[in-house]
């Protein structure tokens, strides 16, 4: 398994994020694009290089976001409406996907055709949103992680951390 920390930046104007390896080096760098309707995200490599880019769908009932990799629409993440629990669904050129997460939305998994590949937990800090993300051999890490991302804007962001 690969292991990632994903730790929001202090003091800044809109999200930013510092991904991380388990051992401490930073690989990505995710910027919330500012003054857009709907949230937008963007993820470099640590030469600058953008990745990856996330875009807030307006006018829904329910968040949904498309991720963009090398400018092409790769998959669309609709959350879906549950009581107890946090689902989403992804429909992706890569495969079915499903997101469960668990009533405070600090837990997830992350599942393929039915198969956890991975696992996010939020760990608990007063001033910033930091998680850990454990992804198994052979599934689209830059992928993953923006799925993470999105999960950190639905439930955690500024005043909407009581969702």
């Amino acid at each position: 398994m690969k292991k990632f920390y994903i730790n929001e930046r202090l003091f800044t104007i809109g999200d930013r994020f510092q991904i991380f390896r388990a051992d401490g080096s930073i690989i990505y760098e995710v910027k919330e694009k500012l003054f857009t309707f709907g949230k937008q995200y963007r993820l470099f490599n640590n030469s600058g290089k953008k990745l990856a880019f996330i875009k807030q769908k307006m006018f829904r009932l329910l968040p949904r976001y498309d991720i963009y990799l090398d400018n092409q629409l790769v998959a669309t993440v609709k959350k879906k409406f549950s009581v107890f629990v946090k689902k989403y669904e992804i429909d992706s050129a890569y495969g079915n996907y499903r997101i469960d997460g668990d009533l405070l939305a600090w837990n997830f998994q992350i599942l393929k055709d039915e198969n956890v590949f991975c696992h996010v937990s939020k760990n608990f800090n007063l001033f910033r949103d930091k998680y850990e993300v454990l992804v198994s051999e052979g599934y689209n890490e830059i992928l993953t992680l923006c799925l993470v991302i999105i999960l950190d804007a639905v439930h955690h962001d500024g005043s909407r951390h009581r969702r």
